[in-house]
């Protein structure tokens, strides 16, 4: 990507296996214009089709029109707002458990650590599972299809096959995705189920009992197999993403000693102000974004940087390219968070989880994560890089990972009287 910007400019196409030539746009101009056109002619859902055997044909990320934006908004408020305030101690409590077995002053690789803490934090607050014995349960059965999901060699398969070769072969059971995604469905239609015949359902506080009490504009609910989709969807794109971004955040934070001092000063202040705090995961997700690009098929012709498009073309939005741009970012490859405290990210400019009316419904959610889990640990360990070198980029299957899995060395740090970690404000 970086190659092609360099000879070609802020559009360019690239051809992606024995698919047509995907299209490729960084400039904030473009990227407005993608985010902001006639989602009945950009559309998404159709250019995500290779997720289908995951996470099922009533995806919010896999639907177009009408019924996307149904789903959505359907999905949006148990994601937003006051509620996810209620999921902080989760998040805390799960992170504290999960450092408590870290090994002091030995090198660890916190990626699959992070891959722990953020199943657990979906199976809680998401799932509504809070008795250990049944989140292992529902762990066990969540963590091979995530396995199959996140590992490179299925998905480059994949993109040589094309997406509907991909999904023909998914679907006889040779990849081992049904079968995998078969025990997800009987966890979660189990929890479903039990949620049902609860009697107190509207005092629950977790997303699944939300979804099932939400109602669109006819006063019809969510179907058990949108309810099912919808939950794989979370399972598949929030699990990885987050616990990708929260391993390139400590990376990123390790090998920059004055960040990490003034993280802590804001962290040991236990103050309601946490600004830098969400400087710092924005350049993250700037430098270091989980996605590379997003995706719209087209079915008019669009009219892009002097290009006619014609109708079948995939446009995407380059996330990786656009935040590299140093006419918005000067010394675009410095990792700087003060760069968001002078000014805020841009709607077309700082668009790690998308834009328009396919943005990512849980971005609100991961954001408060992601910052949840980085003050907690902050507070409670003392942290540095294990490897002189920074971590290289690395794919797996559509995400974005340190390629040593972010490593570093981590020793307990004293616990002043009072202090403990501070929360942080919902958005």
């Amino acid at each position: 990507m970086e190659e092609c910007s360099r000879r070609y400019g802020d559009c360019f196409s690239l051809r992606i296996g024995p698919e047509s030539s995907w299209v490729l746009v960084s400039d904030p101009e473009s990227i407005q214009k993608v985010f902001t056109g006639n989602p009945d002619h950009l559309r998404a859902g159709e250019a995500g089709a290779i997720m289908r055997p995951v996470v099922g044909n009533e995806s919010v990320l896999l639907l177009d029109g009408p019924p996307h934006l149904r789903q959505r908004k359907l999905l949006l408020p148990p994601f937003h707002g006051e509620r996810m305030q209620r999921y902080g101690d989760v998040m805390r409590e799960v992170t504290e458990r999960e450092i408590s077995t870290w090994p002091s002053g030995e090198p660890l690789a916190v990626w699959p650590r992070m891959q722990a803490i953020t199943l657990e934090v979906i199976i809680r607050a998401v799932f509504g599972v809070n008795d250990a014995e049944r989140v292992e349960h529902v762990a066990s059965r969540i963590r091979p299809m995530l396995e199959i999901t996140s590992d490179p060699r299925g998905f480059y398969i994949a993109e040589l096959l094309g997406p509907e070769r991909a999904v023909r072969l998914a679907s006889l059971g040779l990849s081992g995705v049904p079968q995998a995604v078969a025990r997800v469905h009987e966890a979660i239609d189990k929890e479903v189920a039990e949620r049902r015949r609860e009697a107190n359902l509207d005092e629950r506080d977790d997303i699944l009992s939300m979804l099932m009490q939400a109602r669109d504009e006819d006063g019809a609910p969510l179907s058990n197999e949108q309810l099912r989709n919808e939950l794989l969807t979370v399972l598949v794109a929030g699990h990885e993403t987050s616990a990708s971004a929260l391993a390139w955040t400590l990376e990123r934070v390790i090998r920059h000693p004055d960040v990490l001092a003034r993280l802590q000063e804001e962290v040991d202040a236990n103050e309601d102000a946490h600004d830098y705090v969400d400087a710092v995961v924005k350049e993250t997700l700037r430098l270091r974004p989980v996605l590379p690009l997003v995706v719209r098929r087209l079915t008019e012709p669009l009219e892009l940087h002097g290009y006619e498009l014609p109708a079948g073309t995939t446009v995407g939005p380059c996330i990786y390219l656009a935040h590299r741009r140093p006419d918005v970012y000067p010394d675009p490859h410095q990792f700087r968070p003060e760069r968001f405290l002078e000014s805020p990210a841009g709607t077309y400019t700082w668009i790690p989880f998308g834009g328009g009316v396919r943005r990512c419904v849980g971005a609100s959610f991961a954001l408060f994560e992601i910052r949840t889990v980085l003050q907690t640990l902050i507070a409670r360990l003392h942290l540095e890089p294990a490897d002189p070198s920074p971590e290289r980029i690395l794919r797996r299957s559509i995400f974005f990972s340190p390629s040593r899995g972010g490593r570093l060395v981590a020793h307990r740090r004293p616990v002043a009287a009072g202090r403990a970690p501070a929360t942080v404000a919902a958005t």
